[in-house]
């Protein structure tokens, strides 16, 4: 989080920290519903914030995940000007037969909504579209009103993504921890444009994905080296995919 209060910062804008007290904004009935899980929880709320700071009069409004780290901040733009943005995803894994594969997503590790009355119209559908999500499953999978949802959209209505954050699932965090290049080559041939920042995943911590074990101190690894490389261990492959193309 300290990489996100230097990026705003350094580029001027105010900055405010939500606690838990984000799950205030949750309806009981929602909460509820989603059987108290905080990603869906904090999906929903993140749009009742945006919906606050609009009101209060800012011109746009952008939230960062709290393990999104930053470390190409004169990379990262936010300068949108319609409406609303979310982000391409890319997430490496396998497939049933144990070979690579990259699935591209939109996510909602960055969500920046512009203050107008087209922002205001998605900002709203936005919010009937979680709770009417939440009410039509018996049970709310995690990522429902996020990146299952958002994708779903995109592909009937087209809309602004920010192309260079990152989502390091745990075999590129396993890669990028342990110095190793079993899978990066993939996961940058896949990314469209150098990374300024990216999401760690820390809400599967404790979790095992493709054989590997995400834990507290891998993601700290990564911190430190994306940190002290300015993201060019992981860029330096894209800057060789996008060359090639």
């Amino acid at each position: 989080m300290g990489t996100v209060r230097a990026w705003a910062k350094a580029r001027g804008y105010d900055y405010e920290f939500i606690d838990d007290s984000l799950f205030d904004r949750v309806p009981a009935w929602f909460r509820e519903k989603v059987a108290g899980q905080k990603c869906p929880m904090a999906d929903y709320a993140r749009l009742a914030v945006a919906r606050e700071l609009l009101a209060r009069g800012y011109e746009r409004t952008v939230w960062l995940d709290a393990d999104l780290l930053v470390f190409a901040p004169d990379n990262l733009t936010v300068d949108v000007t319609d409406s609303f943005s979310y982000c391409y995803e890319v997430w490496l894994g396998r497939d049933k037969q144990g070979l690579l594969k990259a699935m591209t997503h939109v996510n909602n590790a960055i969500t920046v909504f512009v203050k107008g009355n087209k922002g205001q119209t998605y900002l709203d559908f936005f919010i009937d579209a979680a709770e009417r999500t939440a009410l039509s499953l018996d049970v709310v999978p995690k990522i429902a009103i996020s990146t299952q949802f958002l994708t779903l959209l995109r592909q009937a209505l087209p809309f602004h993504l920010l192309m260079n954050v990152g989502l390091f699932s745990p075999l590129v965090l396993a890669d990028l921890a342990g110095g190793t290049s079993r899978v990066l080559p993939a996961y940058g041939a896949a990314l469209r444009q150098p990374l300024a920042c990216a999401n760690l995943c820390a809400s599967i911590v404790g979790e095992t994905k493709h054989g590997v074990v995400i834990t507290d101190a891998m993601c700290d690894t990564v911190v430190q080296k994306c940190l002290e490389s300015k993201g060019e261990i992981v860029n330096r492959f894209v800057n060789a995919s996008v060359a090639a193309r």
